[in-house]
């Protein structure tokens, strides 16, 4: 026992190696650590984007890379770049192996945080693509400012668990042949064992080890535990005083009256003026949609004038929401035209986003956007979009967001609220923009019952009042809420097997069905 004992943990030989870890091992390994992750985070992200490309000889160069440096050893990249590039004849650091072993790493590191990010990407809910590109963003604004951020959140403890491996690989650099004063830790360790003929060096070292990634551990099983629980990475106390020093320039006095900003003076060109009474806002003939062999529409025509707040109701897949993401341009149809504004629906990216910005959606499940406040839920289109500078922009949202009740809830996750406050805030985040038309595709839904009247009560308000600029608000919902629809619509469409069975005003269609198919429907829900 007492050989054992002497063999690994003879302290005087343990005390040896301190002195050069603290002064040379702990700065190189982390040195190491923190150059490797930082390079393979840049050479890794645009990996993974890479890896979920549209063009497929783009997705093939990318996973062909992940493949080759997950599969290889890591020594082995680490002699073929720390020897094989030098003795090629490339030497950009000249004989110094120690930026050579930092990009083998890297090298190697990359193809982990590539494939690590990509799962990030691809688990983000399509809803929040959906939300972003309802609100006027374009397709890289919405990936780096809502899909990426929210990946890179739900993968943060696998990239901690990474960067811990890189602590560890960080040791293998050792062949490459490091000077006295860059050796790693485990070079230090290794090299004192070899003088004394004892293992009590490695030991120490292997502690070293431990003092750094035991405490990463436990960071990462701390994170994970938060983020699995829904809840913010920092303390609540930490995340609050944040978000009250993001927000408190823009307290303003509750009495203040805030105007919703009109589209001309937000710096983003409309697709079309405000239409006004009598005029018509979407124009539908002939709209087919076929996802493989399922008809989703079926030569649907259909008007909705200026002011006109329209219910679509019908049975589960027949075709309600998909009109409405026909409407907004989430969805293209295989046959058909369709007009907006009188204008052409538009098929170029950029005259796209403008009419989407115009066409206010609220979705069944709400699609806010996890990592902002509700306060940040708002402003983010209002700057990014309308291009209202940031206290405007504040503005218009707390007003926005008083507007709907929740004027104590401006700094509050989603995760933080409950269903109702959560579409309440989806309201207020597409009232903000000052639409032209609001389209809900189901509001309620998604909501507990007892929730549910709050919704409807705010969107009755909206479609009883004006809009900002004095013309009435157009309104178009997809509802299974049959009261809501009698009391509140001026015309009620029915929808069956992506066509549109009937439609007339409440007390017709209720009152006074023509159809078998519809009343049957009513006989089912009434």
């Amino acid at each position: 026992m007492s050989g054992i004992f002497d063999t690994f943990f003879n302290l005087s030989y343990m005390l040896q190696v301190v002195p050069d870890i603290i002064r040379v091992g702990y700065y190189n390994t982390i040195t190491i650590a923190i150059y490797s992750t930082i390079l393979g985070i840049i050479i890794g992200a645009p990996l993974s984007l890479m890896a979920i490309s549209k063009v497929t000889a783009v997705r093939i160069a990318a996973k062909a890379y992940i493949d080759i440096f997950r599969g290889l050893p890591a020594i082995v990249t680490i002699f073929l770049v720390g020897q094989g590039v030098p003795f090629a004849g490339f030497r950009p650091f000249g004989q110094n192996p120690y930026p050579y072993g930092i990009i083998a790493i890297s090298i190697v590191a990359s193809a982990y945080i590539a494939e690590i990010l990509r799962s990030g990407i691809q688990s983000v809910d399509k809803g929040q693509t959906e939300a972003a590109r309802s609100l006027g963003l374009d397709k890289h604004r919405t990936m780096y400012r809502v899909v990426f951020p929210q990946g890179i959140r739900r993968v943060i403890p696998a990239l901690t668990n990474q960067f811990i491996n890189i602590i560890k690989d960080s040791s293998l650099i050792f062949v490459l042949g490091l000077t006295v004063g860059e050796r790693e830790l485990y070079r230090i360790g290794q090299d004192i064992a070899q003088r004394t003929g004892n293992l009590s060096p490695l030991v120490a070292v292997g502690i070293a080890y431990l003092v750094i990634t035991v405490p990463m551990t436990h960071l990462v099983n701390y994170l994970d535990r938060r983020l699995r629980n829904g809840e913010p990475m920092l303390p609540p106390a930490l995340t609050s005083r944040f978000a009250r020093m993001r927000t408190a320039p823009a307290a303003a006095p509750a009495e203040e009256r805030v105007e919703r900003q009109q589209p001309g003076r937000t710096g983003i060109s409309a697709s079309a003026p405000t239409p006004v009474a009598g005029e018509t806002v979407v124009d539908a003939k002939g709209l087919t949609l076929n996802f493989g062999h399922f008809r989703a529409l079926d030569e649907v025509s259909f008007e909705v004038g200026a002011g006109e707040v329209i219910c679509v109701i019908g049975p589960s897949g027949s075709g309600k929401s998909t009109l409405l993401r026909c409407i907004n341009g989430l969805q293209s149809v295989d046959r058909g035209s369709l007009k907006m504004f009188g204008q052409p629906f538009p098929t170029r990216e950029g005259p796209l986003n403008a009419l989407r910005a115009d066409v206010g959606m609220v979705f069944q499940n709400f699609n806010l956007f996890p990592h902002m406040t509700a306060l940040r839920n708002v402003t983010f289109a209002l700057e990014s979009v309308r291009h209202l500078d940031r206290n405007e922009a504040r503005r218009v949202a707390i007003a926005s967001l008083r507007g709907v009740g929740l004027g104590d809830k401006l700094n509050s996750l989603p995760s933080r609220l409950s269903g109702g406050q959560q579409q309440r805030v989806a309201i207020a985040r597409s009232l903000a923009m000052n639409p032209k038309i609001m389209l809900f595709d189901e509001a309620t839904s998604a909501l507990d019952p007892e929730l549910v009247k709050g919704v409807l009560e705010i969107m009755e308000g909206l479609a009883r009042r004006s809009a900002s600029d004095g013309s009435p608000m157009t309104m178009v919902a997809v509802t299974h809420e049959m009261g809501f629809a009698r009391r509140v619509a001026d015309r009620v469409v029915f929808m069956d097997q992506g066509r549109i069975v009937e439609q007339g005003t409440p007390a017709e269609l209720f009152d006074k069905p023509k159809s078998d198919r519809l009343k049957l429907f009513l006989d089912q829900i009434l």
